[in-house]
């Protein structure tokens, strides 16, 4: 028999991420442009030892664009495969949480200068101008569990991630 420590010394880590769903009245969805990660996504990042996902999410959304909005319900789970061979090929978790719908007009964004490079509110149908598809459906799917109440996860490779980033055509202002 194993004991504990050896046990639980071999289990894979996984890194926790979260992913701020906000939305305006019109259902467009706010999202940010990192100098650090694909192209466009939601607000969000890594949880840090000590936080809860929802912490983690409002300081994000707070850190990234100046909102201070409340996390909600767990929207959708995003699992990233990754066989631990190094630290880019971690298993990775992500939270996608509800913080809510902002009023119009818009509040004033305070992008974090040396993370975010731009912001802008996107309509569900434009998503796909922005991310790639695989990127989309979990998004989507974030959406979805809004109206349904339905939290799915996915689940896809970090060589899947990497691929749908690569192969992800930027819009012509974008380039």
């Amino acid at each position: 028999m194993t004991d504990p420590e050896s046990y639980l010394s071999g289990i894979a880590r996984a890194f926790p991420a979260v992913s701020c769903v906000v939305t305006d009245p019109a259902g467009r969805v706010l999202l940010v442009r990192c100098f650090n990660r694909e192209p466009w996504g939601c607000p969000g990042g890594v949880i840090d030892p000590g936080e809860t996902p929802e912490q983690a999410a409002e300081r994000e959304l707070a850190e990234e664009t100046g909102l201070r909005l409340r996390a909600g319900r767990l929207l959708h789970l995003a699992w990233a495969v990754g066989d631990a061979s190094d630290l880019p090929n971690m298993p990775g978790v992500q939270f996608y949480l509800d913080l809510g719908t902002v009023p119009l007009p818009h509040p004033p964004l305070r992008l974090q200068p040396d993370e975010i490079r731009d912001a802008a509110w996107v309509a569900p149908a434009d998503i796909p101008a922005y991310m790639g598809s695989l990127r989309v459906s979990r998004l989507r799917a974030a959406l979805d569990a809004r109206a349904s109440g339905e939290v799915r996860v996915l689940s896809a490779t970090r060589r899947e991630l990497a691929a749908d980033a690569a192969g992800f055509v930027p819009r012509m202002s974008d380039r």
